[in-house]
C-alpha cells in the first residue's frame, strides 16, 4: 500500500516535471522566435535612425562623420540602397568618380528603378570619360522621370563635349522647355548654335538669355562674337563693351575690339586694343599678326615684322603671319625668303581648306568613327598633335572598338617618350 502511494507520487512528480520541462522548451521556443522577428526589426530601425543622422551630418557639411554614419547604415541593413548612393554621391563631391561606382552600382542592385543613383553613375561615368555609359544611365534616367530639366540639360552637356551638336541642341531645348530660365542651358545652346555655324539663332538664344540674366558679362562677351560671324561690328562693339563694364574681359574681347577698329580705319584705337589682349594672354598669336599689320600701316614695316615672326613663333602653323611676312621680304628685296614663305602658306592653306572640308564631314555625322580618324590623320599630317590627340580620344568615346584610333595614339604616347 505504502509502496503503491509513492510510486503514485513518482509519477506525479515525473508528470510536473514533463510539464514543466515542455512548458520551457515551449517559452525558449517562443522566446527565440520572437528574437528572430525582433533582431531583423531592431537593426533595420537602428539602420534607418543612422542614415537620417548621417543626412544631418552632410547637411553640417560634416562630411567624414557622415561618411561613417552611411557605413554603419549598411553594416546594419545592407539592403538600404539611400546610404549607399548618398556614399557615392560624397566620393563624386570629391571627384573620386571611380572609387563612387561600386556604390552607385549597390544601390542600383538593390533598386535599378532609383533614380538619383541613376544620375549619379551617369555623371561618374562622364567624369571619367565613359560617354557610352554615361549616355545609357541618362537616357535610362529619362525614361524613370521624363520631364526632368536637370537630366536633359546633363545629357546635351555631354553631347555637347562629344561635337554631338544636334543631339546636343534638342536636349538643351527640352531642358528650357521645362526650366525657361537655366541660364547654363541658354548659355550652351547658343554656343552649339555658333558651333553649327547658325551665329543668328545663336544671337536670339543669348539675347533670350539676357532678358532674363542681364548682369551675365559672360554672355554679352558670347553676343559679341555671334554678331562678329553676321559682320554687325557695330552691335559687336556694343556687347564687348558692356561685357567689360561687367568684368568679362579677356584676350578675345580685346583682340574683336581691335578688328573692329581696324574696319572702321581707327588704326591708333586697334594698336592700343591688340596691345591689351596680348596684356590679358601674351601668347596670343592672332593679336600679334593683327597688330603687325596696324603697326604697318602706320608706317613701321619693320616693327611689323617682328610682330609677324612673333606670331608664328607662338604658332608655326599661322597661315596669314607667313603670307604677311614673306610680302614685308618681298618689298625689301629679299625674293628667296619671302618665296620660302610663300610655300609654307601654301602648304598651310591647303591644310585649312581640308580642314574645312573634313569638319564638315564631321559635323554632318559625327558618330562616323572614320570620318574623325581622317581628321585627326590631317592634324598629325601638319604637325597638330594637340588637336589630333583631341579628335582621336572623342572618337575612342564614341566607339571605343575602333582599334586604327586606339593605334594612333599609342604611336603618338610612343614618340612623345622618344
Amino acid at each position: 500500500m505504502g509502496s503503491t502511494r509513492k510510486k503514485r507520487e513518482s509519477t506525479k512528480r515525473v508528470n510536473r516535471n514533463m510539464l514543466a520541462l515542455v512548458f520551457l522548451l515551449l517559452a525558449s521556443s517562443m522566446f527565440g522566435a520572437y528574437q528572430l522577428y525582433w533582431q531583423p526589426k531592431q537593426k533595420k530601425e537602428e539602420a534607418r535612425a543612422a542614415l537620417e543622422k548621417a543626412d544631418r551630418l552632410l547637411g553640417q557639411n560634416r562630411q567624414q562623420e557622415a561618411v561613417d554614419g552611411y557605413r554603419e547604415a549598411t553594416a546594419l541593413d545592407p539592403s538600404l540602397a539611400q546610404a549607399w548612393n548618398s556614399l557615392a554621391v560624397i566620393e563624386v563631391s570629391g571627384q573620386r568618380m571611380q572609387e563612387a561606382l561600386p556604390f552607385f552600382n549597390q544601390a542600383l542592385d538593390l533598386d535599378a528603378n532609383f533614380f538619383e543613383a541613376q544620375v549619379g553613375r551617369a555623371i561618374a561615368y562622364e567624369g571619367l570619360g565613359r560617354f557610352l555609359e554615361a549616355e545609357s544611365d541618362y537616357k535610362k534616367a529619362l525614361s524613370l522621370r521624363p520631364n526632368f530639366g536637370g537630366v536633359h540639360y546633363n545629357l546635351g552637356y555631354l553631347y555637347q563635349q562629344q561635337g554631338l551638336y544636334r543631339d546636343a541642341e534638342s536636349h538643351y531645348q527640352e531642358s528650357l522647355r521645362l526650366l525657361p530660365n537655366l541660364l547654363q542651358a541658354l548659355a550652351n545652346l547658343g554656343a552649339v548654335y555658333d558651333l553649327l555655324q547658325d551665329p543668328g539663332k545663336a544671337v536670339a538664344t543669348y539675347k533670350r538669355a539676357l532678358a532674363a540674366h542681364p548682369n551675365e558679362g559672360p554672355i554679352h562677351a558670347r553676343l559679341g562674337k555671334s554678331y562678329m560671324k553676321l559682320q554687325d561690328y557695330q552691335r559687336a562693339r556694343t556687347a564687348y563693351l558692356r561685357a567689360i563694364e561687367l568684368d568679362a574681359v579677356d584676350a578675345l574681347i580685346y583682340h574683336d575690339l581691335g578688328v573692329i577698329s581696324e574696319q572702321t580705319d581707327d588704326l591708333k584705337q586697334a594698336e592700343e586694343y591688340f596691345n591689351r589682349a596680348l596684356s590679358a594672354n601674351p601668347s596670343h598669336a592672332d593679336s600679334y599678326q593683327k597688330l603687325g599689320v596696324v603697326t604697318a600701316a602706320l608706317g613701321y614695316p619693320d616693327q611689323g615684322a617682328g610682330y609677324y615672326q612673333k606670331a608664328i613663333r607662338l604658332d608655326p602653323t599661322h597661315a596669314t603671319a607667313h603670307y604677311n611676312l614673306a610680302q614685308h621680304y618681298f618689298a625689301q628685296g629679299r625674293s628667296a625668303d619671302g618665296r620660302e614663305l610663300m610655300e609654307v602658306f601654301a602648304g598651310l592653306k591647303e591644310y585649312e581648306g581640308r580642314l574645312v572640308t573634313l569638319k564638315r564631314g564631321v559635323n554632318r555625322n559625327p558618330r562616323d568613327s572614320q570620318a574623325s580618324y581622317q581628321l585627326a590623320q590631317l592634324h598629325l599630317r601638319f604637325g597638330k598633335v594637340k588637336e589630333a590627340v583631341a579628335v582621336l580620344q572623342r572618337t575612342l568615346q564614341i566607339d571605343p572598338s575602333f582599334q586604327a584610333a586606339q593605334r594612333s595614339l599609342e604611336e603618338i604616347e610612343r614618340l612623345s617618350r622618344q
